[in-house]
Parts: structure tokens; C-alpha cells; sequence
């Protein structure tokens, strides 16, 4: 019942950031090399009248890719998943992984227990429970996000500009309380 649950909660962020997907799709020539105008930042989309906010991100280094969000009618908080990692620091066996997620501003740091568990059929890192809403204080005023396995290596890290936008629209949209 769990996995369904989880779902049917990333299909509905599907659908909330489907306006993004095309731009994700598209190939980038080889030949001209991609210069950024600015710090990556979290996109954000949101369905008021659905109750359905989805928020989107690559990491540095621009390979792996962060789509989640909320939904005002299941628990409160962050769920989504990473995809694109290509590396040998995650599991996936299919079993859940406790990961953690340090929210790192200039001179501090808060750390979350979070539990993964990969999807083969989507290639994917689930967010195995959603994420209490005491995290998107520490997201929201973070400059940096770094997930580190249970072996205590960082295995990508994402730029937080953007993530107060896409708090104050999961808070509003999603009804989650500060806490």
C-alpha cells in the first residue's frame, strides 16, 4: 500500500511539472559548451485549485535531478525522487537506504535521517517517506543541500537558490505548517 501511495504521489508531481519536461528533453549541441547565466535555481509549479505544488532542481554538476513537491491531501511535507545519478553510492537493490541531507548555509548546518529506495522501472531514488515539514525551514534558508550516504560519502550536492520560493508555495498551496 506504501509504494502505491508513493506512487500515485510522483505521478501527481508528474503532472504538476510536466510544463518542464520539454525543456528537459532537449539535447544540447556538443560542440558549443553551455555557460549558465547564473546559479542553477529550484523551479516551481503550482496547481492551487488541485492543491498540487511541484518543485524541481539539477544538481551542481548538472547530471542528477530532484522532482518532488506536495499534495494538501497527503501527509505534510516533501516527497520526490532523484534521477540521472550514475554513480556506485546508492543502493539499488531495490531496499531502502538511510541517507542524510545536510541544509549548509555560510556557518551552519542542519542534518536529516531520509530513507531511499530505488525504482528500476523509473531509474530512480524515491524518497521512501516523506519528509517531515521541519526540513523546509532549514531548505528554504540553506545555500547548499548535500545528500551523503550511509558511508559517509556526498554523493551530489544542489544549489538552494530558489528553495524559499518553493517553500512559501508547498506552505501555501500544500497547507504546511512552519515548524
Amino acid at each position: 500500500m506504501t509504494a502505491l501511495k508513493t506512487t500515485l504521489r510522483i505521478a501527481a508531481l508528474s503532472l504538476a511539472l510536466a510544463p518542464f519536461l520539454p525543456a528537459l528533453a532537449q539535447s544540447v549541441p556538443a560542440a558549443k559548451p553551455v555557460v549558465p547565466a547564473g546559479p542553477p535555481a529550484w523551479s516551481v509549479t503550482s496547481d492551487a485549485a488541485r492543491g498540487v505544488v511541484g518543485i524541481m532542481a539539477t544538481s551542481k554538476g548538472g547530471t542528477v535531478q530532484f522532482l518532488g513537491g506536495c499534495s494538501k491531501g497527503d501527509e505534510p511535507g516533501l516527497s520526490g525522487a532523484f534521477s540521472n545519478y550514475q554513480g556506485g553510492g546508492l543502493r539499488t537493490d531495490g531496499q531502502v537506504e538511510r541517507v542524510a541531507f545536510y541544509a549548509r548555509g555560510e556557518d551552519w548546518q542542519d542534518a536529516f535521517s531520509v530513507r531511499l529506495r530505488y525504482q528500476s522501472g523509473s531509474r530512480s531514488w524515491e524518497i521512501a517517506q516523506t519528509i517531515s515539514p521541519v526540513f523546509l525551514s532549514s531548505f528554504s534558508r540553506g545555500a547548499t543541500l548535500a545528500v551523503v550516504n550511509s558511508r559517509n560519502e556526498e554523493i551530489f550536492t544542489f544549489d538552494l537558490t530558489g528553495s524559499t520560493a518553493a517553500v512559501k508555495a508547498m506552505r501555501t498551496v500544500c497547507a504546511i505548517p512552519v515548524q
